[in-house]
């Protein structure tokens, strides 16, 4: 009989050792990616353009359907016309308290985008530079840029984070003379999407994007799940250890 009890207590060990590590892969699988989803989201929108460069550029925004239209028309006179579409994540009330967003929690962004003539375009993070940012200054936010095509028909891209740079542009406006290559990826504020250089002038264009988010491997998360299933383990081969030399 005592025998037999020792049996079952060890196969109830092995079976909650098992049923746990299944149970906590469960868990992994469904909890494994960090996601911002942008659209379709309620993020503040806002149209970009060379208007704030004393350019005369014009663009407007439509939404329907959760995609958004952006209708433009680029003209000359800002050292590089452009227009773009915006999602902004923080108020100013927050970005002064300087709680941003992570976007180091995330290893890529993927946009599901249409454009009328273009035949590329520009994402683009803007983070906080904790020297060079300052408050209502919308141009000492440092961008992290990246061209990607794109075509009439809408078409998914799915591109890394770490693609994504500061253009040297940004650093003449500013006045810095030595470049770097800080990124700030864990002081996020903003995500636009804009045309690129080589957009036709005095033409009108439209860029619409249908959907965009930014996503990633939870890496805190299956390290805590990894802890919890050695743990587990040990827990279960102890119990399991313990009943067999009580035997």
């Amino acid at each position: 009989m005592q025998k037999y009890k020792v049996f079952i207590s060890k196969k109830f060990w092995i079976f909650a050792w098992i049923l746990g590590l299944l149970i906590l892969g469960v868990i992994a699988f469904c909890f494994k990616e960090n996601r911002l989803v942008v659209i379709p989201g309620n993020y503040q929108t806002f149209v970009r353009s060379d208007s704030l460069e004393e350019g005369f550029s014009r663009a407007s925004l439509s939404l329907m359907d959760s995609t958004y239209r952006l209708d433009f028309l680029l003209r000359s006179g800002a050292p590089t016309p452009y227009a773009g579409v915006g999602f902004s994540f923080l108020s100013p009330t927050q970005i002064l308290k300087e709680e941003f967003i992570d976007f180091s929690k995330y290893d890529s962004l993927r946009v599901i985008l249409a454009t009328d003539r273009m035949p590329k375009v520009t994402l683009r993070l803007s983070v906080h530079d904790p020297k060079w940012t300052k408050p209502n200054e919308v141009f000492s936010a440092r961008p992290l840029d990246l061209v990607i095509g794109a075509d009439r028909k809408y078409a998914e891209y799915r591109v890394s984070l770490s693609d994504f740079a500061v253009p040297e542009r940004w650093f003449d406006q500013m006045g810095i003379e030595v470049l770097d290559e800080w990124r700030y990826l864990d002081r996020g504020m903003r995500l636009e999407v804009l045309s690129a250089t080589g957009a036709l002038l005095g033409i009108p264009d439209a860029l619409e994007v249908k959907e965009l988010e930014l996503f990633g491997v939870n890496r805190d998360f299956l390290l805590t799940i990894g802890w919890i299933s050695i743990v587990l383990t040990i827990i279960c081969a102890f119990g399991a250890f313990k009943k067999k030399k009580r035997g």
